[in-house]
């Protein structure tokens, strides 16, 4: 017990002494970290970001974010502070702020914007989470509900509530509906101040919350869960009667309003990345083309196809079956088949060795205690290409799935000169309306893989089913 009384006596002098007062309220918070502390935790993570993603290698677009954003936040409540505007090369719609002013937004957001306004929008919210410390908030709240269960832990001798780790998890946890409130406050107020109108901040969560529709809907197809940057609200927007009132309240703080000209922001994007960028892998209709890999596949109708960081996904309509593909260096001088076979203690059945797209492999069923599965492994330039394919009901039913599992295996090849075209990425273009033109007509043009109607929809913000005016700018897809 003595470890318990000491820790708790420290945790409470510790909130005694950091308690300080909150740049924004002007009310004292009570948290368990300074402010050179909060700049210090920031440059860390800020370095651990850049060395694990990769920046939007565009300067214009990176100065151009940075010089909006330094524009807000010279009017924020802490305009001392030196705030850095860093594009990533992520097609994931999402932007998040570090403790101390490091801000970060995906390219993935950036092309669903319709105007400077909107983008302003959005690095207001994270420069209102950086005003209000809500990150240090979190984190503090983290350690204080966390230090009995360590004090706990260290008296029984175990190595459980590693205080080390608390900060980071309490960075990625998300916040609560009313710190995002907040945020969007400060947001539409630091807006209004630049001469932005605060309803750009609507706009821009009516952007985000028609975005999250369209996921939900993808991830019922798919048959998994989704996560949604901003932690929307329940309802739509525009039926918020508490954030209606906090932008109403920002906007009587601005003053005349700049000239919100969408064609602007969307001559500043074009030529933008749409999608996964090369290095990645580029997936068109339903092919995928990977220049330095020099591979093709081929998904079967109907089928969706999820590239992420660590593996690329054929999924089965409705998520009934799914086939993962992943790569590692090949380190032994061996076949296909014995590798398998060092690396599973499953039974294979209908084995065979063949070559796929001249390239040495070996196709089974492989049979474990989770049922029954189709998996392929194939041997090129010193790469091992894992093909594993299951059903949801963990393998019992692959017979129904087998067939397109093996079309997908088999589409297996190297690139053809004409296809090198193919994995250069889709990128943003601006186009006139004519007459004439609907969602439908531009979709069935576009290289848009999977629901491109949709998609099309989302980045114009006409998400489900809005129309096309005749002579106005939209945003494609090339």
């Amino acid at each position: 017990m003595k470890y318990l009384k000491l820790l708790i006596s420290v945790s409470f002098l510790s909130l005694i002494i950091s308690c300080s007062v909150n740049p924004v309220t002007g009310e004292r918070d009570f948290v368990l970290m300074s402010e050179d502390a909060e700049l210090e935790m920031g440059r860390k993570y800020y370095s651990q970001i850049l060395q694990s993603q990769t920046l939007y290698q565009d300067p214009k677009i990176q100065s151009y974010v940075q010089s909006i954003g330094d524009s807000l936040a010279e009017l924020s409540h802490r305009s001392d502070l030196i705030y850095r505007f860093t594009v990533l090369d992520s097609p994931a719609v999402n932007a998040f702020a570090l403790p101390g002013g490091y801000i970060f937004i995906n390219r993935g957001l950036m092309v669903y914007l319709s105007s400077e306004e909107e983008l302003a929008a959005v690095l207001g919210h994270e420069i209102g989470h950086v005003t209000a410390r809500h990150s240090v908030r979190q984190i503090s709240q983290a350690q204080v509900l966390s230090i009995i269960s360590y004090a706990v832990a260290r008296e029984a001798g175990s190595a459980a509530g590693d205080l080390a780790n608390i900060a980071s998890g309490a960075l990625v946890a998300g916040y609560g509906r009313d710190m995002e409130l907040q945020a969007d406050s400060l947001g539409a107020e630091y807006m209004a101040k630049k001469g932005y109108s605060a309803s750009g901040m609507m706009d821009t969560i009516s952007v985000l919350k028609e975005h999250e529709l369209y996921s939900t809907e993808v991830s019922k197809r798919r048959g998994s869960n989704h996560q949604t940057y901003h932690g929307i609200f329940a309802s739509h927007p525009s039926n918020d009667n508490r954030l209606k009132e906090v932008i109403k309240k920002a906007g009587s703080l601005g003053k005349d309003a700049l000239e919100s000209n969408s064609l602007n922001y969307l001559k500043r994007i074009e030529g933008m990345t749409y999608g996964d960028s090369e290095a990645a892998g580029i997936l068109r209709k339903n092919g995928f083309y990977h220049k330095d890999l020099d591979i093709r596949l081929i998904a079967p109708d109907n089928w969706e196809v999820l590239n992420t960081p660590n593996s690329l996904i054929f999924i089965a309509p409705e998520g009934r079956a799914s086939l993962q593909v992943s790569v590692s260096d090949q380190v032994r001088k061996e076949t296909p088949k014995n590798y398998l076979s060092r690396l599973t203690w499953g039974e294979v059945y209908q084995s065979k060795e063949l070559k796929l797209g001249g390239h040495q492999a070996f196709l089974t069923l492989l049979e474990e205690n989770s049922g029954t599965s189709r998996v392929a492994i194939v041997f090129k330039d010193r790469r091992i290409f894992t093909f594993y394919g299951t059903t949801e009901k963990n393998g019992f039913d692959i017979g129904e799935f087998d067939n397109q599992f093996l079309s997908i295996i088999e589409s297996f090849r190297d690139l053809k000169t004409t296809e090198f075209e193919l994995t250069k990425p889709l990128l943003i273009k601006s186009y006139k309306v004519a007459r004439g033109d609907s969602y439908s007509l531009l979709a069935g043009k576009s290289p848009i893989p999977f629901d491109p109607e949709s998609k099309l929809r989302l980045l114009n913000g006409d998400y489900p089913d809005g129309n096309l005016d005749v002579g106005t700018w939209i945003k494609i897809v090339e």
